[in-house]
């Protein structure tokens, strides 16, 4: 077994290969040999020190992959080797509201990621991943696709004809992007750039907005959508919370997902309580959840945007990737074969 870890602290220089005996699953547990990890902006967060106390090294990086089973335990059912997994990113959570301890489940700290060729997971903790999609799509889903999928379907789903104002180009945006127009959602883009928002208008976005260009991009959204959209994603932050109760209309929900921007927001409270708007947050989501989604990206053979594939020893250099911001789509490490 080989595998990337944080030993002595985080940042760039805690982040080490090592080697070791491959781990033999329990009873209830399933080994599972890598092929395809994906980086999203919590794994820098992780990187910098910066996830809090219960983040603590040593530690296997990165929540979202997919692999092989390898062997299963004798208490296993549903799985055999052969199959191809993703682990959920919750290992605590099935379904319906979320546990109590929900933090303590999470892949990529605390609990060891995905960055490695051969992990044990509880089979509670694993799904069976779309045949359609290739490893590297297929890695992008435990986090990224599933938050876009609750954001869009988890509570209080969307309907066919109401308008999605989606912030960025990253991974959770682009995968709404696709979701929404999957099932008949007005979609509005915010990007940064006339060469994102070519790709974007390809991909089918009804209206994108280059900030480059636009200033006032809440205004413009509004103006495009009677009075206000019917839903944000959010995953700007504090810089772009305010814009976006600005360009919710009235009865609105605003769905908070990143903090790129920082962590703390001054916000105009009659702006939202004269309004009727909601403010919820997703964190991903459950397995029910993805389950849910893998079933959607079949049936309309969505296939996850991958902007660049890193070899597994030279990991580092996905995190240095995702710093750059310069890839559209998602960031990926090939692991095996």
């Amino acid at each position: 077994m080989r595998y990337w870890s944080f030993e002595a602290g985080f940042g760039y220089d805690n982040l080490v290969l090592r080697e070791g005996d491959s781990p033999t699953p329990g009873p209830r547990e399933v080994l599972v040999g890598m092929r395809a990890a994906s980086l999203n902006f919590r794994d820098l967060v992780v990187l910098r020190g910066q996830h809090g106390r219960a983040v603590q090294p040593p530690l296997i990086p990165l929540s979202d992959g997919v692999g092989e089973v390898l062997a299963v335990g004798a208490a296993v059912t549903g799985f055999a080797a052969g199959d191809r997994v993703s682990p959920v990113f919750f290992q605590n959570w099935e379904g319906g509201a979320p546990p109590r301890d929900l933090e303590i489940g999470r892949l990529g700290g605390p609990l060891d990621g995905v960055l490695a060729t051969d992990r044990v997971f509880p089979a509670s903790g694993l799904v069976h991943v779309p045949s359609h999609l290739s490893d590297a799509e297929a890695a992008t889903l435990p986090c990224a696709g599933l938050t876009a999928w609750s954001a869009l379907f988890g509570e209080a789903p969307m309907r066919v004809g109401e308008t999605l104002l989606i912030l960025g180009t990253g991974g959770v945006a682009l995968m709404a992007l696709q979701l929404a127009k999957s099932a008949g959602i007005r979609t509005i883009v915010t990007t940064s750039s006339a060469e994102k928002a070519a790709r974007v208008s390809a991909m089918g976005a009804d209206l994108v907005i280059d900030r480059s260009v636009t200033e006032d991009w809440a205004k413009a959204a509004r103006a495009a959508s009677d009075g206000g959209v019917d839903r944000v994603l959010e995953l700007g932050g504090a810089a772009t919370l305010p814009h976006s109760i600005k360009a919710t209309r009235v009865g609105g929900q605003i769905i908070l997902v990143g903090n790129v921007t920082g962590n703390t927001a001054e916000l105009f409270l009659p702006a939202i309580l004269t309004r009727q708007m909601t403010l919820r947050s997703v964190t991903v989501g459950s397995k029910q959840g993805f389950e849910a989604l893998n079933r959607a990206l079949a049936a309309h053979e969505i296939h996850p945007v991958v902007g660049q594939t890193v070899a597994f020893d030279d990991a580092p250099e996905a995190f240095r990737a995702l710093e750059a911001q310069a890839t559209f789509g998602n960031i990926c490490v090939q692991i095996g074969d």
